[in-house]
């Protein structure tokens, strides 16, 4: 019995980290059987930002991916990971939801379930780890890694024990960023394997270049699994190389058992693939970056805040913005700084940085979080800041998803409305997370089958039993042939955008309707009764239209931005006069989207 377990990342968090989740299942079936052979203690394949990714971008039914992977990999236990109670997004989900997700995700293959909730809330696992027991897989509760003054080793070992209450089968710690020190590692470790007497695994990204370090350490004293992934996938935004960590270990009282010959063949694999993901690599994902250590904010998020500060000329202000997010990270409480947290408090820093005053535009996805509809931060929310958001209202302290009603049989009459007729629960749940973006992979006229890949020197054909993965599609394009379009993404969410200037040719006779690269004189002037966006960001919906009655508060816009969609608030009652915003245009920061008069 090797004494470390390893966990491989490579089919989910690594092309996650590094490829914004646009992996293609093509591209995984003729090497599965090998990956299937190593030896590993689990494949970490699914879930995360990349069923996302499969929805939007490879226009893939994750589900289908999902059955695939079961029937081309038979030894090796699958791992998901969910975010607790919101799964896979950002808002949290009724328990109906959650649990015929996690059931049916173990009806598909998944045998291995990690769940962390971002605020470290365990009131928010409560149903997850329950139905995922009850479905026969082995749990991995995790807790989040970011330290704060209110969070120390003795708050981590009583919130283990708690999750030992809940009945998982091991303890995560799960370090979001790559800032785990090794002192830290082998401490945190040393208390909870003593206090629990359940097995640890820990989970780290080489951003800041600690993990490799901690992890020995972390072995050292008593973890019994790592994540790490192939080298051709590995280091900066991901996790340490396998190889490395395989090797550092061997021939002494930690050795893996696992075959390096067998894990340079699939390594080797991945490398010659690489170069058809390359417009999906971000340099700022393959470098590491020690200030990761102050500010806690992942690479993706830290990319997008920097390309508002440019698109606004106001670059000079980073240092700034810096400071200004540790102080709202501050006044929030100390929450940890995982998705869609650290981007909820990077919105609010940047908006804070552009304005004249602090807090001067506050976001709904900030107000539902001092609202206390994410859970329970580590800490107090700051009074000024939490009557700044919600006024004379109070926060909840319930468990936010006991506020929902049961969503499963309302998705389905909203299906039936659109002409979509599941045939299984799989497609509601798709529905349910992107209701978007589903039906263009529901529709029968809209699927396609993806072609056989020829086979490759170190792989084996693909398993007549997998189920024919659904053809990705490329990116939408504007009918006019000339017109250049492209996707840009952060950490696996796609945006459509056409890219004027900053070294890309355009031809003006083929911009884009939806773009508005020059927004009129209307949409720049702001004043009373204007709603402006708050950044730069895709319109998903328009929920109103000239004429419209609406009161202070009411939703009038949905805009993505940084991996959220965000609620656009009318900001004074009355009509709405002119809306200058589209369904699928990128707009400006401070660009005025409509008027109310």
């Amino acid at each position: 019995m090797p004494r470390v377990l390893i966990t491989e990342t490579v089919l989910r968090d690594a092309q996650q980290s590094l490829l914004q989740g646009r992996l293609k299942l093509q591209h995984v079936l003729p090497i599965a059987q090998t990956l299937d052979d190593i030896g590993y203690h689990a494949l970490d394949a699914w879930g995360g930002w990349t069923f996302a990714a499969q929805v939007r971008a490879l226009k893939e039914d994750p589900w289908q991916r999902l059955r695939a992977l079961r029937a081309a990999i038979v030894k090796t236990p699958l791992q998901m990971l969910i975010r607790g109670q919101t799964l896979l997004g950002q808002s949290h989900q009724p328990d109906d939801v959650v649990r015929a997700f996690i059931e049916q995700a173990v009806e598909d293959g998944i045998r291995v379930i990690k769940t962390f909730d971002p605020l470290n809330d365990l009131r928010n696992l409560e149903v997850p780890v329950d139905a995922a027991r009850k479905s026969g897989a082995r749990v991995i509760g995790a807790l989040v890694y970011s330290p704060s003054p209110v969070a120390d080793e003795a708050r981590a070992v009583k919130s283990a024990i708690r999750l030992k209450s809940l009945g998982v089968d091991w303890i995560g710690i799960e370090d979001v960023a790559g800032i785990l020190a090794p002192t830290d590692a082998r401490g945190l470790v040393t208390a909870i394997a003593s206090a629990t007497k359940l097995p640890v695994s820990i989970h780290s990204h080489s951003t800041t270049a600690l993990a490799p370090i901690a992890y020995f350490a972390a072995v050292e004293a008593g973890a019994s699994g790592i994540d790490t992934a192939l080298s051709a996938l590995a280091w900066g935004a991901s996790q340490p190389a396998t190889e490395t960590m395989v090797a550092s270990l061997r021939s002494g009282p930690y050795d893996t058992g696992l075959d390096l010959n067998l894990i340079g063949q699939a390594s080797r694999y991945f490398d010659e693939i690489h170069d058809e993901y390359l417009e999906f690599q971000d340099p700022i994902a393959f470098r590491n970056d020690v200030y990761v250590l102050q500010h806690q904010v992942p690479a993706p998020v830290l990319a997008v805040l920097i390309r508002n500060l440019r698109e606004r000329n106001a670059i000079d202000r980073y240092d700034r913005l810096m400071e200004e997010l540790l102080r709202v990270r501050q006044e929030m409480g100390y929450p940890p700084m995982a998705a869609p947290i650290n981007r909820i408090a990077a919105n609010q820093a940047l908006s804070n940085t552009l304005s004249e005053k602090r807090y001067q535009h506050i976001e709904q996805p900030f107000r539902d979080y001092v609202k206390g509809l994410f859970g329970s931060p580590p800490g107090p929310i700051d009074p000024d800041v939490r009557k700044r958001s919600l006024g004379s209202s109070e926060a909840i302290t319930m468990r936010p998803a006991d506020l929902l009603q049961p969503g499963l049989d309302r998705a389905r009459r909203e299906m039936r409305k659109q002409g979509l007729t599941p045939t299984g629960v799989d497609q509601v749940l798709t529905y349910i997370l992107f209701p978007e973006d589903a039906p263009d992979i529901l529709r029968p006229s809209t699927r396609r089958v993806e072609p056989a890949p020829a086979p490759a020197a170190a792989s084996t054909a693909e398993p007549p039993a997998a189920p024919k993965p659904t053809a990705p599609e490329p990116p939408v394009v504007p009918p006019a042939p000339a017109a250049p379009e492209f996707t840009v993404e952060v950490d696996g969410e796609p945006y459509k955008v056409r890219i004027l200037g900053d070294g890309v040719a355009s031809t003006p006779a083929a911009a884009a309707p939806a773009a508005s690269p020059t927004p009129s004189a209307a949409q720049r002037a702001g004043g009373d009764g204007a709603i402006q966006a708050p950044m730069q960001g895709m319109v998903v919906k328009v929920k109103v239209a000239p004429g419209d009655r609406v009161r202070l508060g009411d939703v009038v816009v949905i805009l993505e931005a940084m991996k959220m969609q965000n609620d656009i608030v009318a900001t004074v009652g009355g009509t709405v006069r002119q809306v200058f915003a589209k369904e699928g245009a990128i707009v400006a920061p401070n660009e005025v989207l409509m008027t109310i008069g």
